[in-house]
């Protein structure tokens, strides 16, 4: 288990200055894509200004007073002279149906403009996902097995959703900025003193609200690690869950949980607090600002009634987009921190590509002498070859159909002798070649699709049964299906079990016993018809006899693939015909 405060202790370092980043990335992708979606943002604005102007006639109309303002009064009159009838009822109804025009034409363009924003914000998440799915199909494995699952499963679910929050909040906060642009201009029309006035407060309150968004940081930094925390507390919970049950330790993990729950509610409460806080500090504010606008009006400048309720409409209407602006600002630099732990794993990802297959969904290579040249490879965690875990020096050749036996103690360098066989780690030195080709670029694209890989710990899918054998192969007919089964010795088992093919296995095959997952992984990998078939320890949940009933069937096969077999059991190697056996890294025994 993982303490938190070891998470927590380096969150604030690693969330400096992420927001220029952050508006930075976000700008770039929108780049041309916004030009849309600008449009109908100022064509909002505009539409709610001009729906802000007429209340100037309708109020000319009932109150039968005027502004003071000389342009604004003569569009009082045009507007007015325009009515089919001079009487107050006509010249009324008139300006109310313009005003409801305004109002459709508006709730268009806002629809447009909505959608439009949300294709931005669900685009920007989208590429960030893909980013991280495609960087991690092609890291080097070395760095890909040192990866913490619960950090890439909490990365692409709540630190890119943050990210997608964060997005759709500055985009928000775009259009928070241009409404109030707009109701500001209409402000200095009116009044342009008072607009000022107004002007000043909100650069006041914008200077005061600094602080808050800098606590809104921390919040969010210490936030993101305990969710992260929880997400891998989760994925320990799940793993060893039948192994504590069985031990009665299930209550640390329980207790663990209650203490990482208690933070995460602790700090979402405390955004909560500062965030209601901080929307209370702006009500009053407007409510002030409003009395302090009626005061001066009519004690300083003794503007026209018409003025004045037009005034404080607008200062009303202006709530709204400043209220957003506040309130998106703190979410925004809530999500801060998230966003700079997807970028921090983009890097590091970014930084640990391997060398991309050339034809990485070309069709699998003629089947060649497999060549192991002088190989040799240390884990960068064991840098003296010889090492538990590397392999060195080595040399040998196997042909196309032969059944090899690999051995040796644990740390003899068996996987890794493994993972250089099927191209996951490139020699540090020497050579392996595929046909008299090196295992690299066009080979290995090739050499991976001729492959098929079953390791000790088989994965399968939470799916039917089916759906596991097509994965490897989903051209497989019905009949290929059966044949792959009957070879497993799983063919049996699948027709008993209720639903047959379409029979759900469970999470990693949870509802089949350790030998029957086996057996079906197995049957996987023959579905694939592979050049060579890569067995880890793939049949020890299996007993003795139904092990080599299986291995005696695969050696029959017509047109049997290359079947290298690590193993411990002499039974199972007894049906090689060949043996290689490695001890520290290097083959003792090769005949």
């Amino acid at each position: 288990m993982v303490a938190l405060q070891d998470l927590t202790a380096p969150a604030q370092a690693r969330t400096r200055g992420p927001l220029r980043e952050f508006l930075g990335d976000f700008a770039a992708f929108i780049g041309r894509r916004g030009i849309h979606a600008g449009i109908f943002l100022l064509l909002g604005a505009l539409l709610e200004g001009i729906g802000l102007l007429m209340l100037l006639p309708l109020l000319s109309v009932v109150i039968g007073a005027e502004t003071g303002a000389g342009w604004l009064d003569g569009f009082t009159r045009w507007i007015v002279s325009m009515a089919p009838g001079a009487t107050p009822f006509w010249q009324l109804a008139f300006l109310l149906l313009i005003f409801a025009l305004l109002m459709a034409a508006r709730s268009f363009v806002i629809l447009t403009r909505d959608v439009a924003l949300a294709r931005l914000q669900i685009g920007f998440v989208e590429s960030h996902r893909l980013r991280i799915i495609e960087l991690l199909a092609h890291t080097r494995w070395d760095v890909v097995s040192r990866l913490r699952h619960g950090r890439i499963t909490h990365v692409l679910g709540g630190d890119v959703q943050a990210c997608g929050d964060a997005a759709q909040l500055t985009l928000q906060l775009g259009v928070a900025a241009t409404m109030l642009a707009g109701q500001c201009i209409l402000l200095f029309l009116l009044s342009p003193r008072l607009a000022l006035l107004i002007l000043g407060l909100l650069a006041a309150g914008m200077l005061a609200l600094r602080p808050v968004l800098k606590r809104s940081r921390e919040i969010g930094a210490g936030l993101t690690e305990s969710n992260l925390h929880l997400v891998t507390s989760t994925s320990q919970f799940l793993g060893g869950l039948k192994l504590a049950i069985s031990q009665n330790l299930q209550r640390g993990f329980v207790r663990e949980f209650e203490e990482t729950v208690a933070i995460v509610r602790a700090r979402r409460i405390a955004f909560v607090r500062q965030r209601t806080g901080a929307q209370l500090a702006l009500t009053a504010l407007a409510a002030a600002v409003a009395a302090l606008t009626l005061l001066i009006g009519i004690g300083v400048l003794v503007a026209a009634p018409s003025t004045l309720i037009a005034f404080l409409f607008i200062l009303a209407r202006m709530t709204g987009p400043a209220g957003q602006l506040q309130s998106g600002a703190q979410h925004v630099f809530h999500s801060l921190p998230a966003y700079a732990k997807v970028k921090e794993l983009e890097a590091e990802l970014g930084a640990a590509q391997s060398a991309r297959p050339d034809n990485d969904r070309g069709p699998a290579i003629a089947p060649g002498p497999v060549e192991f040249r002088n190989a040799s490879f240390a884990h960068a965690d064991r840098p003296a070859q010889g090492e538990a875990g590397g392999v060195t020096d080595i040399s040998l050749t196997i042909e196309p159909g032969a059944f090899v036996g690999v051995t040796g103690p644990s740390g003899a360098g068996k996987t890794t002798f493994a993972d250089l066989l099927v191209g996951l780690y490139p020699p540090r030195s020497g050579s392996v070649l595929i046909g008299g080709s090196p295992l690299e670029g066009r080979t290995l694209g090739g050499w991976r699709n001729s492959i098929s890989y079953v390791s000790q710990d088989p994965f399968l899918f939470h799916d039917t049964i089916r759906r596991n054998l097509l994965w490897a192969n989903p051209e497989a007919d019905e009949a290929a299906l059966w044949q792959a089964l009957a070879l497993a010795g799983a063919d049996t088992l699948v027709r008993r079990m209720a639903g047959g093919l379409e029979a759900v296995v469970g999470e990693r095959g949870s509802l089949v016993s350790g030998g029957e997952r086996q057996r079906i992984a197995l049957a996987r990998a023959l579905v694939r018809r592979p050049a060579l078939l890569l067995l880890d320890e793939a049949t020890n949940a299996i007993d003795v006899a139904g092990e080599r009933e299986i291995l005696e069937r695969l050696s029959r096969v017509p047109d049997r693939p290359t079947i290298v077999m690590i193993a411990h059991r002499q039974a199972s190697l007894d049906l090689c015909e060949r043996l290689i056996e490695l001890d520290q890294g290097r083959i003792v025994r090769n005949g």
